[in-house]
């Protein structure tokens, strides 16, 4: 790490922090959950409206956000001013009596988690050099895994409260990073102010950078904002335009509806219901293969195709959800024989604690880190609009996945339900053989 780069690994930390602050205590599968139903908050009915609540309205932050920044508006406000409304959300959960309340606290963090995610793609890929956006964004990723671990290790000690307490401080200092790293040269550009698109440039990386250069490559790709929507929409019809778009909404939906939300909370629930294993160890198997898988993929990211990452990546969580399939297979063939099924439950319980493993390794390992780069590597024009549309789709598939998962469940049993999934990655590496060379 070069000490002229300096700011720009600050400015880039300082959206690690972000997302850090962004991974609440509404995940579906976090112990928090538990907490709130113990002190009846939430029951077995409101329950999964909290759960996915934020999903849904991730969506209505990120559009919001890129529809404000189509219009002009700076995306470092606009994030500054979502950042209240996460706030208030933290607040009404840390004050929460009632399931009204709590929920919706979580909606307006989720809104707020939305326009973070659109700030922070689109400003380590306007900030970080052409060298600098793949190791980059997939530390964006790999932060996404810290901030998972943190809210599964701290739910499992802290009261639901001050979970939402650390929240609320982490989106504060996150907001004091924001303001004080410099706006994006990209943005300067593109309103023409060529002089501090420059000298952001020099603090950025150093004295001696060609900021000439820089600028008229940022020129080359991307749109003023003095062009009108109509010029802006025409370009819009360029195949060269459209692709990234193309391919990020269908990996961001592929990488979302395999269900790994809702595959980790079912396996961590029959953990729990064999009693072979310490339900606060168990809720912990997932957020540290996950960071294990991270790490190994920040290792060698740089040494081989993405694609390749992707694809065995795929691979692995395919043979997790067939694996899944043949355990419930087998213990529903013994509970229908009649047969000691809790001490055979016991003996295979080895079994879900190997597909949770396996299951998180390789998410880590390809999509939780990939994807994040390759959105910094791929878009250049309309990047607050293609970033947008991809989390938009992205917390949908997570929503629709988590949906579709508990019903097959419950109508057509695990068996058939982890097939069905499992078939979607098999999907996703014909996708990626054929239309990802990166």
């Amino acid at each position: 790490m070069s000490a002229r780069n300096i700011p720009t690994y600050f400015a880039v930390f300082s959206c690690y922090i972000g997302i850090v602050a962004l991974i609440n205590i509404v995940g579906f599968s976090s112990p928090t959950q538990k907490q709130l139903i113990h002190e009846n908050i939430l029951n077995d009915q409101t329950l999964p409206i909290f759960a996915s609540i934020s999903h849904i309205t991730r969506i209505f932050g990120g559009i919001s956000a890129t529809i404000l920044t189509q219009f002009g508006f700076n995306l470092k406000v606009v994030v500054l001013v979502s950042s209240v409304i996460g706030m208030l959300g933290y607040e009404l959960i840390i004050i929460a009596e009632s399931a009204t309340c709590i929920i919706s606290g979580a909606a307006l963090v989720g809104a707020y988690t939305g326009s973070v995610v659109l700030f922070t793609n689109t400003y380590i890929a306007e900030v970080a050099l052409d060298s600098q956006r793949k190791a980059m964004g997939g530390g964006l990723g790999f932060s996404v895994r810290i901030g998972l671990f943190i809210v599964y290790f701290t739910g499992i000690w802290l009261p639901f409260r001050w979970l939402a307490v650390s929240g609320l401080i982490e989106v504060c200092v996150f907001c004091f990073l924001i303001v004080i790293n410099p706006l994006s040269p990209v943005w300067y550009v593109q309103q023409g102010l060529d002089d501090k698109a420059k000298s952001t440039l020099l603090y950025l990386h150093g004295s001696e950078f060609d900021a000439d250069t820089e600028i008229q490559k940022i020129k080359g790709k991307t749109l003023s904002s003095k062009i009108s929507w109509i010029e802006r929409f025409r370009t819009l019809k360029e195949w060269k335009v459209i692709k990234p778009m193309v391919l990020i909404a269908v990996l961001a939906f592929l990488k979302e509806l395999g269900g790994h939300e809702a595959m980790v909370a079912f396996s961590s629930h029959i953990l729990e219901n064999q009693q072979a294993m310490d339900p606060k160890v168990a809720s912990l198997f997932y957020p540290i293969f996950l960071i294990i898988g991270s790490i190994m993929c920040m290792l060698i990211m740089n040494y081989c195709k993405l694609k390749w990452l992707m694809i065995t990546a795929s691979i692995f969580q395919a043979i997790s959800h067939i694996s899944m399939a043949i355990y419930y297979l087998v213990s529903e063939h013994y509970l229908h024989c009649n047969t000691e099924y809790s001490q055979l439950c016991h003996k295979l319980a080895f079994w879900p604690i190997f597909n949770i493993a396996l299951f998180a390794f390789s998410f880590g390992f390809g999509w939780g880190l990939v994807y994040f780069s390759l959105i910094g590597i791929m878009f250049t024009k309309h990047r607050e609009l293609f970033t947008g549309i991809s989390s938009a789709i992205t917390n949908l598939a997570n929503y629709m996945a988590i949906m579709i998962f508990f019903y097959l469940l419950k109508n057509i049993g695990g068996f058939a339900t982890f097939l069905i999934f499992s078939s979607n990655y098999f999907i996703a590496i014909a996708f990626i053989s054929f239309f990802l060379n990166i």
